[in-house]
């Protein structure tokens, strides 16, 4: 989340740095041995002091910070300083080796240290505080009870900077904090960012991740930004490359040059493509480059924009490049001048330079076959690193994919938008005989009343965030790179995916005609008959296969929903994916990018989409038991449903006993080890079921297993005896699945039915999910053969 800046004042600000010093700091070789226990290593030295340090972010903002009047800021620089022969010393030099000795050029600064006239104090510190044995305190004590800002740089992250960040807070609540990201390091990049996630939520610390916001946030008195050392005024010459043999269009504002001077200010020239995509109206440029020495450079892409985004660019990326591995680019630069930002990625294993994108190359015909091979490489090798690290976590699937009720007027306004007429508030006629509700009605009535409702429980890791046809670029080998990593972060593991479904209808398939635009409808009307995500999509409905390119975006579906198996594991259930395609759905209602009929095609989606949604919300609120076609005469019935009074789900133990009487239920076949009932916060509910009257049997198996043919045969006994009684038979476990499916099943096969016909019949009542798992349907199979 990118943090507000406020407006740069008079008022005094301190700069604290920690501990950037040539043993903590100084670069060294991929392949060097760590000098010393503290030292931050190849990879994070680099990314701090950049590949020279005399020019990096570090050396920079000291120039600026030394040349700000001791009125506007103060300058604090803390170094380790050790003396081996100090008795109290000891301990510490023991546990982290000997660094930072006194008066030694490891202990020396690792930066520019130039004051000139400016006051700069230093503090020598000898242990993990920095105001034990220091005049720190003393330093800041007159500042007590001030708004004071303080900014924070230095190493490492997860220690010295949130020890002394902690201290800070503590002692002098009223300040200000922050902490740049470009400009501290930790052991590795993983610590340095969970250390910054800690630092913002549990004190409050304002991470910045840009340096020229950094410096706003400071408030510089003297008007101008961090230098850009080693910037020349007249190279590189940069030249802007026609693009598919029309004339660039593309025109640089100075600020722009500057900064890709400043990026390339070891070449002679630099020529810039533009690549297509959509990049909140960004810069996005492959280059071709040609040094001093008149020496070709690898590829490079750069990205201009708002310094503020490209900070948060900058950082998003660095969290998942060690795991994107040799597959992603590196950032070999960036830097940030007035209100503008440049990141420098460097593709130093691609195949020449690069020629197109994705999305042009399925929209020109490229075939089905290697289409499926660039989806195989983006979701099942790249990307597929982020996904296998997702967990079930809990959340709210609507807040996190920013369904908001006050969304209903603009939704309705892109409706007549697209129709050309005003509508009414329920329904719509897209087209003759096609009248269908309108998605604004989900946002001003669904939404709006919808109680309070149980968090969902959804499998997150770190995704692109906003992965489009246009993000995905071949080099001159077809190899395949992924670019624009603004909106990385941890979210909904299926995020990419389900946007990339999106675009593939909305806008890469082409919709000729009102009969292309019905065939559309078809296929979405198919996709929501899948009630199972890990299950293959069928073959494509006979209307969808009737048309090459509605059926060419169905096989590209298949393929990319091949991948949700080992991302969902468990959680089969289509409402997550409803949630995110009508997001992505919605969205494109206001995209100029989509042709009219491809935005009725989107909007019959959402239609569908968001009355789906209401119906599964409304429905979520009661508890549902799902009767099963009788193959026994008489007037006894047996249902199925989830566990009652799931507190994970916010569901009220009482409410659900009262809707099983109201439904008649005088008997409940209970198949949840007690473990689970206390996992999900119904330990007592036999006691409960006892209490209101209802005959219980308890019979527990281990989910996604089956039973022994002992306890299905007492299982069966206990709902015939009900059934003969002319009663109302509830069996459960805890989704209403697995093994409740499996135990009704049998009894189905009991009463005549095969194994097939009586699975099908429980999957009729259910859902195609029901009876779970192999092991279940094969012991429906083995128990009725032996009956």
């Amino acid at each position: 989340m990118r943090e507000a800046i406020p407006p740069a004042s008079e008022r005094l600000a301190v700069l604290l740095t920690q501990s950037i010093q040539n043993d903590m700091v100084a670069p060294i070789g991929r392949f060097d041995p760590i000098p010393n226990k503290l030292h931050v290593g190849h990879a994070e030295a680099l990314r701090l002091m950049g590949e020279n340090p005399a020019e990096g972010p570090v050396a920079r903002t000291m120039r600026w910070a030394q040349r700000q009047p001791d009125t506007a800021l103060r300058l604090i620089h803390i170094r380790d300083w050790h003396d081996p022969s100090d008795p109290s010393q000891r301990s510490h030099l023991e546990l982290f080796g000997e660094h930072c000795l006194q008066h030694s050029e490891g202990a020396a600064f690792a930066f520019p240290h130039d004051p000139g006239d400016k006051d700069v104090a230093v503090v020598d510190s000898l242990t993990l505080n920095d105001f034990v044995g220091t005049q720190l305190e003393a330093l800041l004590e007159p500042h007590r009870g001030q708004s004071l800002r303080v900014g924070l740089m230095g190493v490492w992250t997860e220690a010295k900077i949130s020890f002394l960040a902690y201290e800070l807070r503590t002692r002098y609540p009223e300040f200000d904090l922050a902490v740049c990201s470009a400009l501290t390091a930790s052991s590795s990049r993983a610590h340095h960012f969970q250390a910054l996630d800690q630092l913002r939520r549990l004190l409050g610390v304002r991470i910045i991740d840009s340096v020229g916001e950094f410096i706003d946030f400071l408030g510089s008195q003297t008007g101008d930004d961090a230098p850009l050392v080693g910037l020349s005024p007249q190279l590189p010459i940069i030249e802007i490359a026609d693009k598919d043999g029309e004339p660039a269009t593309l025109e640089l504002a100075e600020v722009d040059r500057t900064l890709i001077r400043y990026l390339f200010r070891s070449c002679r020239l630099v020529r810039l493509r533009v690549l297509d995509g959509g990049f909140s109206g960004n810069i996005v440029c492959g280059t071709h480059s040609v040094d001093l020495e008149g020496q070709e450079q690898v590829p490079h892409v750069i990205k201009i924009g708002d310094q503020g985004e490209m900070g948060r660019e900058r950082a998003c990326f660095e969290r998942v490049q060690d795991v994107l591995g040799n597959n992603a680019p590196s950032i070999s630069d960036f830097a940030d001048i007035g209100e503008r930002g440049a990141i420098k990625y460097r593709y130093a294993s691609m195949g020449g330079s690069f020629s197109t994108t994705f999305q042009r190359e399925f929209q020109a015909g490229l075939g089905l076959d290697a289409v499926a091979q660039i989806l195989d490489t983006v979701f099942g090798e790249q990307l597929m690193r982020l996904y296998k690290a997702a967990s079930l976590e809990a959340g709210d699937l609507l807040e996190h994919y920013g369904f908001r009720h006050e969304m209903a007027p603009r939704v309705h306004a892109n409706v007549e938008a697209i129709l050309g007429r005003a509508v009414g508030p329920d329904t719509i006629e897209l087209l003759p005989g096609v009248e269908i509700t309108n998605p604004a009605r989900f946002y001003a009535q669904t939404l709006a009343s919808l109680p309070a409702r149980a968090q969902d429980s959804f499998h997150q890791a770190y995704v692109h965030g906003d992965l489009n046809g246009q993000n995905i670029i071949l080099d001159g080998h077809r190899n395949v790179w992924l670019i624009d990593f603004f909106h990385t972060r941890r979210a909904h593991v299926i995020m990419d995916l389900v946007k990339l479904e999106n675009d593939l209808l909305f806008l890469w398939t082409p919709v000729a005609d009102e009969d292309e635009l019905r065939r559309g409808f078809a296929l979405i009307d198919a996709l929501l008959e899948v009630r199972d995500l890990a299950a293959p999509l069928d073959r494509a409905p006979e209307a969808v296969a009737a048309s090459p390119a509605m059926a060419r975006a169905w096989t590209t579906l298949a393929k990319l929903r091949s991948f949700y198996p080992p991302l969902i594991h468990s959680d089969r259930d289509p409402f997550q994916l409803w949630v995110a395609l009508l997001r992505y759905a919605g969205h494109t209602l206001s995209f100029d990018e989509a042709g009219p009929l491809q935005k009725l095609w989107a909007l019959y989606a959402a239609c569908r989409l968001s009355a789906r949604i209401s119906e599964s919300l409304i429905a979520s609120t009661r508890l549902r038991v799902d009767f099963v076609e009788p193959a026994w005469a008489g007037a006894g019935r047996v249902g199925l449903t989830l566990l009652p009074g799931r507190r994970d789900y916010g569901r009220d133990l009482g409410d659900d006993l009262a809707t099983l009487r109201a439904d008649g239920i005088g008997r409940v076949l209970c198949m949840v080890p007690r473990d689970e009932l206390e996992r999900y916060g119904v330990g007592d509910l036999l006691d409960a079921y006892r209490e209101a009257g209802l005959t219980a049997l308890h019979l527990p198996v281990v989910d996604q297993k089956a039973s022994s043919v002992a306890d299905m045969d007492q299982a069966l006994a206990f709902i015939d005896a009900g059934v003969q009684a002319g009663e109302a038979v509830l069996v459960h476990c805890v989704g209403g699945l697995g093994r409740s499916g499996m135990a009704v099943a049998c009894y189905l096969g009991k009463q005549g039915l095969d194994a097939a016909e009586a699975i099908a019949r429980v999957r009729g009542a259910r859902g195609p999910r029901a009876v779970e798992t192999a092991v279940q349907e094969d012991f429906v199979r083995g128990y009725l053969r032996t009956q």
